[in-house]
Formats: C-alpha cells, structure tokens, sequence
C-alpha cells in the first residue's frame, strides 16, 4: 500500500529542521480530539495508556517513552517533532482550530467516489493562473519525494503545492490538513484545473494533497514515484478521496 506524505524517519526530521513550534504543542493540562490521535498511537506503538482525550501525567510519562526509543528530546511534550515521529504528519495548529464557515461535509461518500454521481470533464482550454499552475506543476514530475521537502531537490505533497502556487504569487499553508481549510470547497462534479484535492491516506482527516489537472487525474509527491501523476477515476487514490477546495 502506498502512503503519501509520512516516512517518520528520525534522521530525516532532523536534516529537514521540523522543530517544536510553541503555539502547536501538546503537553500536560490539554484535552480534545487530538490527545486521543496522540494516545491510540501511543498505544499502537505498545505504551500502556488510557485512551481518554486528557493530556496528565500518564499520558507524559508515556510520551517520554517514546521520545527516548526514538532518540529524541525527551521532555514529554509534544511538539512538532514528537508528533511526526508518532503520527506520521506535521501537527496542527492551535490557531487553527476555530470552526471553518466552508468546512466541507463530502457527499460522495465518507472517503472515496460515487461512479454513479461523478462526472469526469475534460481540462479544456487552460488561460491565466490557472495555466500557469498546472504547467508550473509539471515541470516538476519526476523529481523525487522528499519528507519535509520543500525546493526541486525534493518534495513532500504539501510542499510541492505550497513551493508550486508561491510561483505564482498565492501563499498557502505548509501541512495537508491546514490547506484543505483554503479556499472554496467544491463538489466533486465542479472540479476544474488547478483546484487542490485531497485524500486520506493513513489516518482520520486529510493526509494528502495534490493539483486536479482534469479528466479525473492530478498531480502530487508520492514516496513511491515522487511528482507523478495519478488518476482520480479508479484504484487508490479514488477509494480515498476526500474533498476538493479552489483557491484560484
């Protein structure tokens, strides 16, 4: 099974600089949703702990443990590099969980595509921003994946996006997730050249990203291929569909 946008390499965290960012780390005193992804995981590496949504001592001496097998800071906080290590994506910030007005609620299905709604349209004549994204984009295919990449020498999914629209003048955030709450989101029978697709990969919510290029096909950093275009129309990427958003 392929899986985009993870490789929690150690190493490769440090070389690519994914320090603890203040106003996204989880310590002793939070709760929610995300303490929970934090203990399953937790669990899944095999520390006994419960899994109740509530940040405590258990929960940080736990954490320690990991962060000593793994060769890291070990405070029992989770900060930025903590969290990519155990999760396997960049962790999300604070500030950013206010409640979206466009959040978009995926009528096709949970994750994947309805064939029996889905209408495929062809890219068409491209002009303006649009062409230039999508040609900027292909200039890119073949060039490797890269966790934490950010530059030609090598991307992850989120970076190739941010890298490709700052080209073109359009600043976007740097994770996944944090670029799903950009734009407009849209049905999946609107999409047009240049909207940002995403899909779930390995874990609950949006874990990848790539620019629809139309007839049902999109471009994206993959660990298996690097930038690569894929289809929408069947197959993986098809089964974990998530949503769309426009920012053009």
């Amino acid at each position: 099974m392929k899986k985009q946008c993870i490789i929690a390499v150690f190493v490769t965290a440090l070389v690519f600089g994914t320090g603890d960012i203040g106003n996204s780390a989880y310590k002793i005193g939070n709760s929610g949703e995300i303490v929970k992804l934090i203990q399953r995981k937790l669990v899944k590496q095999g520390i006994k702990i419960e899994i109740d949504g509530k940040y405590g001592k258990d929960t940080e001496n736990a954490v320690r443990i990991f962060q000593k097998r793994k060769k890291l800071k070990v405070d029992g906080i989770i900060g930025e590099e903590t969290y990519f290590a155990l999760v396997g994506k960049h962790i999300p910030n604070k500030k950013n969980k206010r409640k979206n007005k466009n959040v978009f609620h995926n009528t096709e299905n949970i994750y994947g595509i309805d064939d029996h709604i889905v209408r495929w349209k062809e890219a068409g004549v491209l002009k303006g921003k649009v062409k230039n994204i999508t040609e900027e984009a292909k200039r890119y295919i073949g060039v490797p994946y890269r966790f934490g990449g950010i530059t030609p020498e090598g991307f992850d999914c989120s970076g190739f996006i941010q890298y490709v629209f700052n080209r073109q003048g359009i600043d976007l955030p740097r994770s996944a997730d944090e670029q799903f709450e950009r734009g407009n989101k849209i049905n999946i029978n609107s999409l047009r050249p240049g909207d940002l697709v995403f899909f779930n990969t390995y874990d609950e919510g949006v874990s990848h990203s790539g620019i629809y290029i139309g007839s049902g096909d999109f471009i994206s950093a993959t660990t298996s291929q690097g930038i690569a275009i894929a289809t929408m129309k069947n197959g993986y990427w098809h089964d974990r569909y998530i949503g769309a958003s426009r920012v053009l």
